[in-house]
This record gives C-alpha cells, structure tokens and sequence, in this order.
C-alpha cells in the first residue's frame, strides 16, 4: 500500500489484508456487494452481478468514484481498454495538500481523476520535481490544495501559476479533460472573462438601497423581485409538468431559500420558507449589512458541492456571507463574500430549482446572473 500513490477515495474506504491462498470473491460477496482486490500490477473491480474487471492503478481513484453507483458499466464509463487493463483517459492531475489545510473534494467529479500528497512546504520547484519522476501524471502542470486556496502550476516554470476557488472545481475538471489546456491557456481564458465577474472589493460605507436609489434602512422589510426568471419549456424536466399552469409553478432553492410564483403573485420572488418567507429585511453588524428572513441570514456554504443559497440562523461566518453588487439600472446582484461568479438560479421544473453560486461559472460571459430588484413592503 506505501507504494501506491494516495486518492481522494481513500478516505472512505477500508482496506483490510486477506489471505491469497484462501480468499473466495463469491464468499466475500455475501458480506461486500461490492469490492476492490488490490493485486501486484493491477486491481479487481468486483461488483455482484458482474464478471470481475481489471484495472490499471492509473485508475484507482476514477474506477472508486463511480463504484458507489452500481453496475460494472458506470464504473468503466469514463475509461479506455488498454492490453487488458481500463486505464484513464487521461494522465492523472498530482495534487500537493498542505497538512491540516485539506479542501479537496472526494466527492466532486472534477478531482476523480487525480492523485494527492501531503507536504508542508512552498518550494514548488521541489513539487515540480516529483511529478516529473511520475510518468503517469500530467507533467505539464500540477495542484496544490491549501485551504481554500487552489493553484495549477506549470511544471516547467513554477513562477506561472493560475489561482482559483472552490467554486471553479468544477468548471475547472471539464477544462483538465482536455490535452491543450495548460495553466498559460487558463491565464489567457480568465483575463477575457474577468470583466464578467464580481468585484470583490467591500464598497466603504455600503448602503442598500431599492431600484430608485432609496436606502433601505435597518428592520425596513422588502421582497425580493428575480427580475429575470424564466425557463426553457422546451426542457425535458417542464415536459413533466405541461399540465401544470406555468404561474402555479414554484421555484424552490436549497433550503430553504426558494423563489416562487404562484396564481396571486406572478412575479417570482425569493422566499425563505418560513411564515413570512418573502419578506427580508438588513442588519448592520460591525459595519456588515446582513441580510435576513425573520430570524435566518442569508448565507451561503464552502464546499463547493454545496455552493447554494441557504438561510440559517446565526452570524454567518465571513467565507459564508453573502456579498452584495449593484447592476447600472439599479437592481442588485449575488456572490460569495468575495466571490468569483454572481449567483444564478438553475430551473428544476415543478419540482423547483436552487439559487447557486457555482452555476454561473459554467455559462461565465454567455448568459445573465440571477438579477434582484428590492421591493418595498
């Protein structure tokens, strides 16, 4: 097991010595529906049901991501044959983890096909150079992971880095998928779409203030109007729900922020899911504006599987505020206190949809964030 290079997966796994001579997939099957036979040059997936399939170790964190989810086919889903072994379709990512600062994700799809170390030092030339003793990783770049701080290096000159968030994971995989991207070609990509994203500078003084330029003062209540709701009704999921009159919809988010529109009011509104769920008001604590749905602040969650609006009681902690931008006709945008894309919403037909923070990441320079005009009470 020392010689193995370590994966996100480990961390849910339990490895437990067996006995070569006398080990029986099918007696172990009764106990493990579903199990991983570590051999010397390759691994057995064996899944029951299925004829056992080898494996490269290439693969082992790819192969373990999908093994939650069933059938031998999911599992094989995202690799290639190879003298008959599955292998990745790619080289695998190496990530660096700084010690007691770990925010990678073993369940976010971007980092499945990785591997990772932990150290605790920034000499990033040293870094460099255990990845170029591994010829099965990429070497034309390399992660490093220090709490929220995520960095892509360039393997060949560690003076060019590419910084990122959580909320780019995701966004960030796709990309790796690819055999040109390379950290100068991300540099290149992001310097286009910076102008589509949040300042992150606090304004001095920040006041909030309705779609005329009033200020809305501390305990005034208000709703809050998603000036540019819409959805696809060609979407397989509205299909659903044709039967359904399109303003007795309702647009739920991650709890238990929703926006919703109903028969007797049109527009759609966030709501926060309690009594008084579309009625909000500000706070000013210590010279931040909160804002908050009766007793619940609107707040928002690092992990980046998890980016949704929420309100929950309780200050929120300063990675979970919520950062608020205004648009040149008035209205107010979204982000993570600090953020790199507005918020936007994401269309779920009648079962409702949720307010994210990563979403726009996707669609960054092609389409509006989630817009909000105040509304006075």
């Amino acid at each position: 097991m020392d010689a193995l290079d370590k994966c996100l997966q480990d961390n849910r796994v339990t490895f437990i010595p067996i006995n070569t001579a006398t080990f029986d997939a099918q007696v172990e099957h009764k106990t493990y529906p579903r199990f991983l036979l570590l051999e010397k040059d390759y691994f057995v997936t064996h899944v029951d049901g299925d004829a056992p399939v080898k494996c490269n170790y290439e693969a082992r964190n790819m192969v373990m991501s999908n093994f939650w989810l069933g059938r031998i086919q999911r599992v094989t889903s995202d690799l290639k044959q190879v003298n008959g072994l599955w292998v990745s379709w790619r080289p695998l990512v190496h990530f660096f983890v700084y010690e007691g600062a770990d925010s990678l994700q073993s369940e976010c799809t971007a980092l499945h096909n990785t591997v990772f170390e932990y150290v605790n030092t920034d000499d990033f030339g040293a870094l460099a150079e255990i990845v170029k003793r591994k010829p099965h990783c990429e070497q034309k770049y390399f992660g490093v992971n220090n709490g929220q701080t995520y960095t892509l290096v360039n393997t060949d000159n560690v003076e060019q880095k590419y910084e990122f968030s959580r909320l780019n994971l995701r966004t960030l995989g796709f990309k790796l998928w690819k055999e040109e991207t390379t950290v100068q070609s991300l540099i290149d990509e992001e310097a286009q779409l910076a102008v589509f994203r949040p300042n992150p500078s606090r304004r001095p003084g920040f006041k909030l203030h309705d779609a005329d330029g009033r200020e809305i003062v501390d305990g005034e209540p208000f709703m809050l109007h998603i000036v540019n709701y819409e959805h696809d009704p060609e979407s397989d999921m509205d299909d659903e729900y044709d039967d359904i009159p399109e303003d007795e919809r309702q647009f739920y988010c991650k709890e238990w922020v929703k926006a919703m529109s109903s028969a007797d009011q049109r527009p759609c509104f966030v709501n926060g899911a309690l009594h008084n769920g579309t009625r909000f008001h500000a706070e000013t604590i210590d010279e931040i504006m909160y804002i908050k749905n009766e007793n619940r602040y609107l707040t928002t969650h690092l992990d980046p599987m998890d980016d949704y609006l929420y309100s929950d009681v309780g200050v929120p902690a300063k990675d979970n505020r919520i950062q608020i931008h205004y648009a040149e006709d008035g209205n107010i945008l979204l982000s993570a206190w600090g953020g790199r894309t507005y918020a936007d919403y994401e269309w779920m037909g009648d079962e409702g949809g949720m307010i994210t923070f990563g979403l726009e990441e996707l669609y960054l320079g092609q389409s509006d964030p989630l817009k909000l005009r105040i509304v006075r009470l």
